[in-house]
């Protein structure tokens, strides 16, 4: 059974192997859906409601996403 840490581990190395193929590939359509895609604007209506758990899913894939492309964007800085 895998632990926190392992699963962990091994999304940091998708994430860093996935970062690596699409430096490499240098596509302005993958640029720009990581750039659209970096950043959840959803409760910007009411910003005293509480967010539910859809929020809590849609924010953790754009900080996934927003982590991806930093690290994409250091690797073409080399």
């Amino acid at each position: 059974m895998a632990t926190t840490d392992t699963l962990e581990g091994r999304l940091l190395a998708q994430r860093k192997l996935l970062a690596r193929i699409v430096a490499a590939l240098k596509s302005d359509e993958l640029d720009k859906f990581l750039s659209d895609r970096d950043h959840y604007d959803g409760h910007e209506e009411d910003p005293g409601s509480d967010p539910d758990g859809s929020y809590a899913l849609e924010a953790a894939l754009a900080d996934e996403l927003r982590l991806l492309s930093e690290e994409v964007a250091r690797l073409r800085k080399g």
